[in-house]
């Protein structure tokens, strides 16, 4: 009789988990192998393979927060519940109609949560706050401030920003922003197949009768389901007992019909672990790594066979665990195109106070920032009840306890992370929205962590002079000097704080609906009784325009400026984006707004032109430096600028594009 013997493992060389992705880099491609495009109800836990642009706003109609009456805000000033304001009911707007209703001075109408604002109205009472009478009146006991409980077109998501990123991981958070939108299909990096092998004699299937010496078998499970959790497609190959012959022509069938084979047992030192040596007799270059410098888990083999990997995990539940999430994910997720995934809380500072609603705990979002000296700061971000896009923006949140009703700046807090774990962004923008400016930052900064929060101009240099921010769009007019920018950021001190960079011109003007059925011709036009117009929101510099000339038309007319804005309909109707302007225009909400061209376009509206403005970039003096940064100011002075201006309707460079303003 003729024994055969086989030598043990000896674990000499040990390699550290790090250094995995470098080693097997070498071999094999870990990149996805190819994309398909699926309908949104398909798309969970798959990972785009392009950036996904906003085809729509969201909200896409300036629509009511709560059940109440849509009112004028002006005629409930002063109301309270020892002095109410009657109002006449003139109707009621139900959700999923739109409305037929013109609110003006002294009526209202009744209206359901989420129903479209009605023509004239700019703010809604709650029902809570009221009392209707029989004889068609309500009485109101609130005074309510323009755009109180509205939800506007285009403030949570504007049409046509991208709002989503390659790479990013389809959850129900992604699924619920791609519908807000519209977005019926996407296209996706072909999910990773991974067939998942059980290999011993000991193991049993849970359900299975078990005998002295005998294990329930726990790893086909464990690895199935955390990576079934990530979106790849796993079959199981079921319990293999040890035998050779049997193993090697599953192990075969597995590699054919999988891109990764993962299995479990047979990898460590023994005369019977025999998983690791079936492997490497499967083909060229065989079991490249064997032993790994992390417990539990050392030992672990990876081989490579033709351009198939095969991980070999230990047997042991928590030694596959470690390395299943410590050294496998990272190559499946690579090899998914997803990003990486990261962990629960983080500490830092708030920078500014957050409000909370004593006798209920509040959750505020926040984006998280480093400031230079290191510490991690949390920055408040605005959000409404029903805003989906702060999902995407907030890095986490912080929680306001029921016992305080505000948590100071400088407060240290915990921030509740929406994702694992915070992956700090390399470059955060704080400004004015700005198409071209986006684009820039997307094209030039493309493998980098960036994160866009759009505050308006004049806080977005506020951002940047602080340092939560490191650069923002801005175009403030000032009306003392003519100048854009500039006098705004010496008055508020900021001049040794920050660089501002020279952009490009923009045409502004007023966005009227197509074909000009209402005649209007100028500013002056505001001031017609059947003219209602749309407003930007304070601290934008469109809304800076557009008072700097009803300040000169108001001399012009020899009356007061806010004897003026009383006499314009729709003046107190604030929405924070042009494209929110251009669809009330285009809904027929309102006649009339101050936007840019590029806005008029996308909603295929008539534009006249008033002027041209000066949108410039600020940027914090110790993020000049940075590569993203370097990128931007390097492409304003190219060449190239002009033919990206070019796709862009109403942009023209300036004479200084791309040079630093003296400040």
């Amino acid at each position: 009789m003729i024994v055969m013997y086989r030598e043990a493992k000896v674990f000499h060389t040990l390699l550290p988990p790090n250094k995995v992705m470098e080693v097997l880099s070498r071999y094999v491609d870990l990149r996805p192998s190819g994309t398909e495009v699926v309908h949104i109800t398909q798309s969970l836990g798959r990972v785009l393979a392009e950036d996904v642009i906003a085809p729509n706003d969201a909200p896409p109609y300036d629509r009511s927060e709560v059940d109440g009456y849509a009112v004028i805000s002006h005629d409930t000033f002063g109301a309270d519940e020892d002095n109410p304001v009657k109002l006449q009911l003139i109707g009621r707007v139900k959700i999923g109609e739109p409305p037929s209703l013109d609110i003006k001075h002294r009526t209202c109408c009744e209206i359901d949560t989420g129903a479209p604002i009605p023509r004239g109205a700019d703010a809604v009472v709650m029902v809570e706050y009221t009392k209707k009478l029989s004889n068609n009146e309500v009485v109101i006991y609130r005074t309510v401030s323009p755009g109180e409980n509205i939800a506007f077109t285009g403030t949570d998501i504007a049409k046509n920003e991208v709002i989503l990123r390659k790479g990013t991981l389809i959850t129900p958070r992604e699924v619920s922003v791609l519908a807000a939108v519209g977005v019926s299909k996407v296209k996706v990096y072909k999910k990773v197949k991974v067939g998942i092998i059980s290999v011993g004699s000991e193991l049993v299937s849970p359900g299975g009768k078990l005998k002295l010496g005998k294990i329930f078998d726990v790893n086909q499970y464990l690895i199935a389901s955390a990576l079934s959790e990530l979106g790849l497609i796993t079959k199981s190959y079921g319990i293999l007992p040890d035998n050779e012959d049997l193993l090697s022509k599953v192990l075969t069938t597995a590699l054919s019909e999988n891109d990764v084979v993962i299995t479990s047992g047979g990898t460590s030192a023994g005369v019977e672990d025999i998983t690791y040596r079936v492997t490497n007799r499967l083909g060229k270059p065989g079991v490249v790594i064997h032993g790994l410098k992390i417990k539990p888990g050392k030992p672990t083999f990876i081989a490579i066979i033709g351009k198939k990997l095969i991980f070999g995990l230990p047997g042991f539940p928590l030694s596959a665990a470690v390395v299943l999430h410590y050294v496998v994910k990272p190559i499946l997720l690579r090899m998914s195109g997803i990003r990486i995934l990261e962990p629960p809380y983080v500490e830092a500072k708030l920078t500014t106070k957050v409000l909370g609603a004593k006798g209920r705990l509040t959750l505020v979002p926040v984006i998280v920032t480093k400031r230079r000296n290191g510490i991690l700061h949390a920055c408040p971000i605005p959000a409404r009840s029903g805003s989906i896009r702060t999902l995407l923006t907030a890095d986490g949140f912080v929680e306001v306890p029921e016992e305080f009703d505000v948590l100071e700046a400088n407060t240290r807090v915990k921030v509740l992370l929406l994702t694992e774990k915070l992956r700090m962004s390399e470059l955060i923008i704080m400004g004015s929205h700005d198409y071209v400016l986006e684009r820039i930052i997307m094209d030039k900064c493309s493998n980098k962590s960036i994160k866009i929060v759009n505050v308006g101009s004049l806080n977005g240099i506020l951002a940047v002079g602080e340092g939560v921010a490191d650069l923002a769009g801005t175009h403030l007019l000032d009306p003392e000097t003519s100048q854009y920018n500039v006098p705004y950021i010496k008055r508020l001190g900021l001049w040794d704080k920050i660089v501002l960079i020279r952009g490009y011109l923009r045409e502004v003007g007023l966005i009227i609906a197509k074909g000009n059925p209402k005649g209007i011709s100028s500013i002056k036009d505001l001031l017609r009784k059947d003219i209602v117009m749309i407003n930007r929101n304070k601290g934008s510099g469109t809304r800076t325009l557009l008072d700097v000339k009803l300040r000169d038309l108001a001399r012009e007319l020899n009356i007061k400026f806010t004897e003026l804005t009383r006499k314009i309909r729709g003046y107190s109707y604030e929405v924070s984006t042009h494209t929110a302007v251009a669809a009330a225009v285009a809904q027929g909400r309102a006649d009339v707004g101050l936007g840019i061209r590029y806005a008029a376009e996308l909603y295929s509206l008539d534009f006249i032109k008033l002027g041209n403005e000066l949108f410039d970039i600020a940027i914090n003096k110790e993020s000049i430096n940075n590569a993203c940064v370097s990128e931007l100011i390097k492409f304003l002075k190219s060449h190239e600028l002009n033919d990206l201006l070019n796709e862009f309707k109403g942009y023209a460079p300036h004479k200084n594009t791309g040079d630093i303003v003296e400040l």
